[in-house]
């Protein structure tokens, strides 16, 4: 087992879904338990190998604006520079638009990338994770922003594609009935995914 000098580091950056957030308490900022958050159920997993940093926050987009950029750069310190940079990021993109365009939200994703392995993660390898898919039912304005055909996960998808980086479909997984956030199982076994793509890719 490696020793905690000699393993790697993880930085996850996500929004309300690896923050862990529990929309049954959201009028009072509720959150999970940190043994029903993926991030924390994924370090606890790697614990010797991998140290795993988790810079989450509800409500976040991809990154345009100069705090966010902030924000970025100092997450990227305070780990001690990553060697992988999990970026799990898009829904709040999708939903805030006027209408559905996921393909415009992987454009974003990769203006991102690109510019940000120009500059605080030059070096860094990158894995993108295409959110959950939302699932809004019957509901007469949010229906049409559901993501359950994979059309937002394909556009992650070409976005790694295009700029170098491995990708992971997070897909459908056990919601709360808001269609949009996970439900504990969720996060067990999104963990359980992200292990198996870190298993896999350092063999």
């Amino acid at each position: 087992m490696a020793s905690r000098e000699h393993s790697r580091r993880l930085l996850v950056w996500g929004d309300s879904n690896s923050y862990g957030f529990d929309p049954d308490w959201g009028n009072r900022g509720g959150r999970y338990p940190a043994e029903d958050r993926w991030p924390d159920i994924l370090a606890k997993a790697l614990e010797g190998s991998w140290q795993v940093h988790t810079d989450a926050l509800p409500g976040r987009c991809i990154p345009t604006l100069r705090f966010e950029w902030e924000a970025l750069a100092a997450a990227v310190d305070s780990c001690g520079r990553p060697d992988l940079f999990a970026v799990m990021l898009g829904t709040n993109d999708h939903l805030s638009a006027s209408r559905p365009d996921p393909e415009r939200v992987g454009e974003r994703m990769e203006e991102f990338l690109t510019q940000a392995m120009a500059g605080p993660l030059a070096g860094v390898e990158a894995l993108i994770i295409a959110p959950p898919y939302m699932d809004f039912g019957a509901d007469r304005y949010y229906a049409k922003f559901s993501t359950v055909s994979g059309s937002l996960s394909r556009a992650m998808e070409a976005c790694a594609g295009r700029v170098g980086a491995g990708f992971l479909d997070a897909g459908a997984l056990p919601l709360a009935p808001d269609g949009i956030h996970l439900l504990p199982e969720g996060h067990r076994l999104l963990a359980g995914k992200v292990l198996a793509w870190l298993q896999d890719r350092y063999k």
